[in-house]
């Protein structure tokens, strides 16, 4: 044979050998991308004991012998009255949750034609104050009341104070609440294991007393968290309401309970319920009940976050944590050329803090594949269809995980509650941006816990303002129970 026919031999099979290797890896990455499909898919039998788990953790939160070691804490609130229709008054409501601080001014009418209107506005809280000392937080929060009530003509006219603290606290009482520990990014010092009402309160002082003649603070400022408030506000429209559960930044869950079964307490309570804060989003933090559902991805995101080993069914649901785990996935997918040809160097794929409004948008039935591709580009990514279908499927994979957890705790709290009262029917009030804004979240959700709740019957009730409204209704409830005036005091302006 020829040494050109040789050579042309050797080349031939150097090309076929090139072929068969780059058949053989885009078969191995099809076959890796759909192994994290099934990674992430949680069947019905695995969530059946995720809530059967969740259930038996709800009982070692109310036991005085257990609680302790208890991943869900199962926290008394001391809310123990729900509106009644013959509140009344002007009252502040403030909420702080996240990256915003909310101030509402709420007026309530009683009567037949009972009636809320509400004025808000959002304030913005940095990194360095939720990084900064406790003082600082404060004070700027109290600033921000300062600039509400000054746009409003109310300076030095403050009101019946309801505080929607959306962060793991023990309450010590309706007027005494006390912050466990910092999640959502929060480390600011001298809080964790403080009154979050004196806190506010001394905040209060400082910035009024030089600003207001003749300031004297004699108002109620009540601390709750934002599911209590979410399932206050849904309770004032639906009576069933016996639930309140936040699917946004994080995400919890509340309900009522019999105060007989609330054995921190310390008391032999005979009658009566109370509003018990589960925090739920610490389950498997101990116990290890989500290794087996766990990816690597969800192990990375919790070494990485300011609470590593807590909150870790938390960071497996929350809008804090879903567009994370998403750009994580998207990176390995990348670094086995499953993905993208090109991602500019200066991509925002590369940093940390990718949102789940990306989520969002992708799952956004709306949105046509050359729409995404166009808002791709715009992140510093070339995307091809298949890319974004792709892409698509790895969104909706992490949104359907997260729906279905949500979807086991509820039916675990949901049984809880048919124990205590033998009644089928129950009402959910829910808030939150993920539920609210995400495109796929909330069907995802109900259908599943339809799948799951059995012969419970279990309505969804939305609350678009309920960690606000909610708030000042819980102050309308203890200043009626009180009878605490909530008629705007006369004060004189500096």
């Amino acid at each position: 044979m020829c040494l050109v026919c040789i050579k042309l031999r050797r080349l031939n099979i150097i090309i076929y050998v090139v072929r068969r290797h780059i058949s053989s890896d885009s078969y191995k990455h099809i076959k890796m991308l759909k192994s994290l499909l099934n990674r992430l898919y949680i069947s019905d039998d695995v969530l059946h004991k995720l809530s059967d788990t969740m259930r038996h953790e709800m009982d070692r939160g109310l036991s005085a012998k257990t609680t302790e070691e208890a991943e869900i804490k199962m926290l008394p609130t001391y809310v123990t009255g729900t509106p009644n229709g013959t509140e009344e008054g002007e009252f502040l409501a403030l909420d702080l949750g996240g990256t915003n601080f909310r101030i509402l001014l709420v007026k309530i009418v009683a009567g037949e034609e009972k009636e809320i209107t509400m004025d808000s506005q959002i304030y913005h809280i940095s990194k360095e104050l939720m990084n900064g000392t406790g003082t600082q937080l404060f004070d700027h929060l109290v600033e921000c009341l300062w600039d509400f009530l000054l746009k409003r003509g109310m300076m030095c006219q403050l009101l019946p104070i309801g505080f929607t603290f959306s962060f793991p606290t023990k309450h010590l009482g309706i007027d005494k609440t006390i912050l466990i520990r910092w999640t959502k990014g929060y480390t600011a010092s001298g809080v964790e294991g403080e009154d979050i009402g004196k806190l506010l309160n001394d905040a209060i002082n400082r910035k009024f007393k030089i600003r207001c003649l003749n300031f004297d603070l004699k108002i109620m400022s009540t601390v709750v968290n934002d599911t209590v408030g979410t399932m206050i506000s849904c309770g004032y429209d639906d009576n069933d309401t016996c639930m309140g559960m936040i699917v946004g930044t994080g995400t919890n869950m509340c309900y009522m309970e019999k105060q007989e079964n609330i054995e921190v307490l310390g008391k032999n309570e005979t009658g009566g319920e109370m509003c018990v804060n589960t925090e739920w989003g610490a389950f498997g933090d101990n116990s290890g009940s989500l290794k087996d559902i766990r990816t690597q991805f969800d192990i990375e995101i919790d070494e990485k976050s300011p609470n590593p080993g807590e909150h870790i069914f938390e960071k497996m649901i929350s809008g804090m944590y879903m567009g994370e785990i998403v750009r994580l996935i998207i990176l390995k997918l990348c670094s086995n050329r499953e993905i993208f040809d090109g991602i500019a160097s200066d991509s925002v794929l590369f940093h940390s803090g990718l949102s789940t409004a990306f989520v969002s948008h992708i799952l956004n039935p709306k949105n046509s594949t050359d729409m995404l591709r166009s808002h791709l580009a715009g992140l510093g990514v070339i995307a091809e269809d298949e890319d974004i279908q792709k892409l698509i499927k790895i969104c909706d994979a992490i949104s359907t995980r997260a729906a279905h957890l949500c979807a086991a705790g509820v039916v675990a709290v949901a049984k809880k509650i048919k124990e205590n009262r033998g009644d089928l029917n129950m009402t959910i009030g829910i808030d939150g941006s993920v539920y609210r804004k995400h495109p796929t979240f909330a069907k995802l959700f109900h259908a599943k816990v339809h799948d799951l709740c059995g012969e419970l019957k279990i309505a969804f009730k939305e609350s678009m303002d309920g960690s606000g409204r909610g708030a000042a209704l819980v102050a309308a409830v203890e200043c009626r129970l009180h009878n605490i005036s909530t008629k705007t005091p006369e004060s004189d302006d500096e």
